[in-house]
């Protein structure tokens, strides 16, 4: 089974929304366990790691803030529901 790599692209200051999805995240990857790597960018500011190809294709024109599983976006402006999430974590953990 391989990492799967869930990526937040959230505002520099956080919008509420923002530190919202940061929570959910966190939430739904401590359930999951070490399988999971969550990984944070704020716009404006330098990558703490290299990005996923999909989120570098796609962070110009996205809007805040967005989710990107293993460089799939799946969520942009809204908060994804924890289900949405937890599932699409856990197929791709399945390949």
């Amino acid at each position: 089974m391989s990492k799967v790599r869930v990526e937040l692209f959230i505002a520099w200051p956080p919008t509420s929304l923002c530190s919202k999805l940061v929570e959910l995240t966190k939430r739904v990857i401590s359930e999951l366990g070490e399988q999971v790597e969550l990984v944070i960018y704020q716009r404006g500011q330098p990558y703490p790691i290299q990005p996923t190809i999909g989120f570098m294709r796609a962070r110009k024109t996205v809007k805040l803030p967005a989710v990107f599983v293993d460089g799939e976006l799946l969520s942009e402006r809204e908060l994804p529901s924890e289900e949405k999430l937890r599932s699409e974590i856990k197929r791709r953990l399945e390949k």
